[in-house]
């Protein structure tokens, strides 16, 4: 038995369909996810972002009423539209954990391998100076005005993959290649600093022969310490005009993901 589904005005399910999107993203982004945001506040953006955009994806709406929607059907939508946005939200979510990734390297070169904070978002206990670089690039993404080239993605997915578009396995690959950029960006930005602290390793080992009765353990780890927090500091100009180019090539390979879906 097929249950078929009367809409009584187009606009009211591109309303539906736009609002399933824009919770798949508010879902997932960490600048709207949990703790950072409450649930209130996700489905009032999404509400938002709905309303505002449901006018203009009205003629899409009547397309999908031609010949009646069934219950079938209305499900597959639900699912395609929550997908769409929660893998650009996780696209974008990509950008922003770089940081955690290359603090990650650092905290064993550093000698914070047996600290840990808590993250609120997940959970889970993360280094310190992972959360430390995470923070740092969620308000340098900020600060290059990432977030306002993100809501234009948003804008432009509408356009680009119509309400009620299929999926296509192409656009897997793009979202791989942009994983495995988050992976040699992360090295690319932990270098410098692993550089200096294998510097200061070869310099403390050298001294540890040259005089034998320095305390090299004791001496080495808050000198590895103080080596990477003056080379992080340092190399914040450098961070917040890497992130800024980057964040731009990356809200291409969002388009990208969006043209193969």
């Amino acid at each position: 038995m097929q249950l078929s589904i009367d809409w009584p005005w187009p606009i009211s399910l591109a309303f539906l369909l736009a609002f399933l999107r824009m919770s798949g993203f508010f879902a997932v982004f960490p600048l709207f996810s949990r703790p950072y945001c409450p649930v209130t506040v996700q489905v009032f953006l999404a509400l938002l972002s709905a309303a505002l955009l449901a006018p203009g994806l009205a003629g899409e709406a009547v397309q999908l009423m031609d010949g009646g929607l069934e219950m079938m059907q209305m499900g597959l939508l639900t699912v395609r539209e929550i997908s769409l946005g929660a893998a650009l939200g996780f696209s974008a979510y990509v950008i922003i954990i770089v940081g955690q990734m290359a603090g990650q390297f650092l905290d064993y070169q550093m000698g914070f391998f047996t600290a840990s904070e808590i993250d609120p978002q997940f959970g889970t206990s993360i280094p310190m100076m992972g959360n430390y670089l995470y923070l740092m690039t969620l308000v340098l993404f900020v600060g290059v005005n990432g977030h306002h080239q993100l809501l234009g993605v948003l804008r432009e997915s509408f356009d680009r993959v119509p309400l009620g578009a299929p999926f296509s396995p192409q656009a897997l690959t793009h979202m791989f290649d942009l994983i495995g950029w988050m992976f040699t960006a992360a090295v690319q930005l932990s270098l410098p600093v692993l550089g200096c602290l294998f510097a200061t390793a070869v310099a403390m080992g050298v001294l540890a022969r040259t005089m034998p009765q320095l305390n090299i353990f004791v001496l080495g780890i808050p000198l590895r310490i103080l080596m990477g927090f003056v080379i992080l500091m340092a190399g914040v100009p450098m961070y917040a005009s890497f992130l800024r180019g980057q964040t731009a090539d990356r809200i291409g390979d969002l388009m990208r993901i969006l043209g193969a879906w």
